[in-house]
């Protein structure tokens, strides 16, 4: 069972204040971190550190970040990497992470958008024996539209988060069999309203799951899921299962991070057969585990770490 990430490489700068700032305002920081990240390079992280074969595909730069990111990778048994060297400077975050878990990001995607469907082609063979083929959006369109239609083609699942939130083209959406958002791209995607989840969160998970119903009538995919924060995660397949996972009863320090854990999660669980409700619960545990301390890399899980959360609340974990 092999997971094909499409992925990307960001070096995440973090600084640690007591709230956000307002507008034009500077607050003091009480620290600052740097590590290897991006959207795609955590899930592959966190994958491999689930159990799962990775193989990934990344542009980056001609930096000693990038030379970092890499062996980390090489590290985590991640094989085979199509790393390419498109640009001096690889990409980078800066995030501002307040006292209560809120975050304000910013990102310089550089080589990570430059990927081409050449690129890609030379990871067709990788791509096409994956038992699935995931992708987000801060690598480029292009890469994403053509490695699924390489796995579609040889009949592999594709698997999208749509973060950092665009319109999905159409033709990429069409060749989407699993769809992951959190509730803003939920809101954007489906013409949901999330704002009243924390006030009447029945009625707002009635509307979801109406409004997730009639997306099905224009998407042709297999099963859509969306992450709720502190309230879990629902899902709901094309022949209309309906699933609520509740979220695990955690002490959240730094959401960052929380969504790749949980997409890593997921997939693993997908690819290991579990059942449905199964598979959120244990993509949830993923991303209580990096909620619970500042930082990311550190925080992905692995497989003792996640059987940890779930043994203590009595679940069973992944065999």
């Amino acid at each position: 069972m092999t997971l094909f990430v499409v992925a990307s490489f960001i070096q995440a700068c973090c600084w640690s204040v007591t709230r956000l700032p307002q507008a034009g305002e500077s607050v003091a920081a009480s620290a600052v971190s740097s590590e290897p990240g991006g959207k795609g390079f955590n899930v592959a992280i966190a994958a491999s550190r689930l159990g799962a074969q990775v193989s990934a595909l990344l542009g980056v730069g001609e930096d000693a970040a990038a030379d970092a990111a890499l062996q980390l990778l090489q590290q985590h048994a991640i094989t085979p990497v199509y790393a390419y060297r498109l640009a001096s400077q690889s990409g980078h975050g800066a995030g501002l992470i307040a006292a209560d878990g809120a975050n304000m990001i910013s990102v310089y995607l550089g080589p990570n958008q430059l990927i081409t469907a050449t690129h890609v082609d030379h990871a067709q063979a990788s791509i096409q024996s994956a038992s699935l083929v995931y992708a987000q959006f801060e690598t480029s369109l292009a890469a994403i539209q053509h490695s699924f239609a390489l796995a579609r083609q040889a009949g592999r699942q594709t698997v999208l988060n749509p973060s950092p939130w665009q319109p999905i083209p159409q033709a990429v959406l069409s060749q989407t069999a699993i769809l992951i958002v959190n509730q803003h791209e939920a809101a954007q995607l489906l013409a949901w309203s999330a704002e009243l989840l924390a006030v009447s969160p029945e009625d707002t998970l009635i509307a979801l799951r109406q409004a997730m119903h009639a997306f099905y009538q224009q998407w042709p995919g297999d099963l859509l899921v969306v992450t709720l924060g502190a309230l879990g995660s629902v899902a709901m397949t094309q022949a209309g299962e309906w699933v609520v996972a509740p979220a695990w009863p955690v002490t959240a320090v730094d959401t960052l991070g929380a969504g790749d854990a949980f997409s890593a999660g997921l997939c693993v669980a997908l690819m290991h057969g579990e059942p449905l409700a199964q598979a959120l619960a244990h993509a949830n545990a993923c991303g209580a585990c990096v909620v619970q301390t500042p930082g990311v890399l550190a925080a992905l899980p692995d497989t003792l770490a996640v059987a940890a959360i779930q043994q203590q609340c009595g679940t069973t974990p992944l065999a």
